[in-house]
């Protein structure tokens, strides 16, 4: 299934590609008013392939391959940032590269992003209807039903995208109502799982977690096997849609699957290195920002720039992480808390307004290289929690106190995909998405989350 998902990806990115040089050679024409464009074409195009790679980059930044916002309302706009920004970064490299002094690069260019992100916007509302047909959509059938498989068909109902259509559900103990689902079909009583699947053309059986204590279950799938069926657990499942990790599959030998055995070699040295080149580029910002961050703090409210908390690192150890101060100083201790450890909120009246500036843009995190040059984190992993609110929820969730089995980021999977937490539910939507990236760490889901945290940055998303 993530083969797939990343083919559909490959394909709408290669479209990209081709569209991107048939705009350039409709540019040239356009710019000439002639078909015949061989030589401008030859100089120009060791050039326009850079550009047009770092147009990728953008695209993929802004979440133009993500099968999950790309139908999205703000799809049109997302595309016109994402061309005003290519047009601009690729007038710094036409500097940055010699070009023909007898061709007009910038006009060529101006005509060719144009062109390119028309037919891109054309391109995906066309393949957006191919990928949503229900001819090119799987089949599902679910054996149970519970909170998380009602969630995970909500999300397929609402993104045809993804390719999945659920064509039918096992809801044994009726909690189901009649009402609730439209061209679902609805097995209250048992039935011959092959009968269903042959009923509803099945391509895909997704199962709860236990069906090792079921036999008779687990003989009628095995028979299905010789059908071509793939069949698949709700917690394979539900992780490939969400990129988190079920609840469901929060207990002992889960953990000791995945979260015994950390020892990656290449990809430890690719961190090293990722480290490296963060603190030589984070020390310059932050050193230049500083007077001018200073500055407006102190111009804005009264209190310390630097603001610094106990937070939770590897194995629970704990730390001072350091911050530019964002809120105003209610307390003796200088902090805006009056009465203990507490979330901050979403428009939270204790942030000043140079404080949400910084903390939009993530400005506020830039100290944080003190912590970096410290060891006591690094730069992507799960976000250091404070130990009051982390014992509090270790309470309330069992084995919360495993997202630190690594070290803490300065951004991490969670904060791209769901950003701050302020309750009990989305810190626990929070867990989950770290422990999908405990297990799942690679270079490439680290690269997807930098490239995703500039998304962040440069949309001032932060809270």
């Amino acid at each position: 299934m993530k083969f797939q998902y990343k083919l559909k990806q490959f394909i709408l990115l290669s479209g990209d590609l081709i569209l991107f040089f048939l705009a350039l050679w409709s540019g040239l024409v356009l710019r000439n008013l002639e078909f015949k464009n061989t030589k401008q074409l030859s100089e120009n195009l060791s050039v326009f392939v850079v550009i047009f790679l770092v147009w990728l980059i953008i695209n993929y930044i802004n979440g133009l391959y993500d099968f999950k916002k790309i139908s999205q309302k703000k799809f049109t706009s997302t595309l016109i940032q994402s061309a005003i920004a290519s047009f601009l970064i690729s007038i710094a490299i036409l500097y940055i590269f010699s070009t023909n002094k007898n061709t007009n690069p910038k006009t060529i260019l101006l005509l060719t992003v144009s062109i390119a992100y028309l037919l891109i916007f054309i391109w995906r509302k066309v393949y957006i209807n191919i990928i949503s047909s229900n001819k090119l959509q799987a089949n599902i059938l679910f054996l149970d039903y519970n909170q998380e498989f009602q969630e995970i068909i909500d999300i397929l109902q609402k993104q045809m995208t993804l390719g999945y259509n659920t064509k039918a559900i096992i809801d044994l103990n009726n909690q189901i109502n009649d009402s609730q689902y439209h061209n679902i079909n609805i097995y209250k009583t048992k039935e011959k799982l092959e009968k269903i699947v042959n009923e509803n053309q099945i391509e895909i059986i997704v199962t709860h977690n236990n069906l090792d204590k079921e036999d008779e279950l687990s003989q009628e799938l095995y028979q299905l096997l010789f059908k071509q069926i793939k069949i698949t657990s709700i917690s394979n499942f539900y992780e490939n849609v969400t990129g988190r990790i079920p609840p469901s599959a929060f207990y002992k030998t889960w953990f000791l699957q995945y979260l015994s055995d950390l020892d990656k070699p290449v990809y430890n040295k690719f961190t090293k290195l990722l480290e490296f080149v963060s603190i030589v580029f984070f020390s310059l910002f932050f050193l230049i920002l500083l007077p001018f961050i200073s500055l407006a703090i102190k111009l804005n409210s009264t209190g310390k720039i630097f603001f610094k908390q106990k937070r939770f690192g590897k194995n629970n150890q704990i730390f001072w992480m350091y911050k530019f101060r964002t809120m105003y100083s209610l307390a003796e201790d200088g902090s805006a808390e009056m009465h203990g450890a507490q979330f901050a909120q979403k428009d939270d009246n204790r942030i000043t307004g140079v404080g949400k500036f910084l903390r939009q843009t993530r400005l506020d995190e830039l100290p944080q290289i003190i912590n970096l040059l410290k060891g006591e984190i690094t730069v992507i992993g799960p976000r250091p929690e404070r130990p009051e609110i982390s014992n509090d929820l270790q309470n309330k969730m069992s084995y919360y106190n495993l997202r630190y089995v690594i070290k803490p980021g300065i951004t991490g999977w969670a904060q791209v995909q769901q950003h701050y937490t302020a309750n009990l539910e989305t810190s626990l939507q929070k867990f989950q998405y770290d422990l999908f990236y405990i297990k799942n760490r690679s270079i490439l889901l680290d690269i997807s989350i930098l490239l995703k945290t500039i998304n962040v940055i440069l949309r001032a998303m932060g809270q």
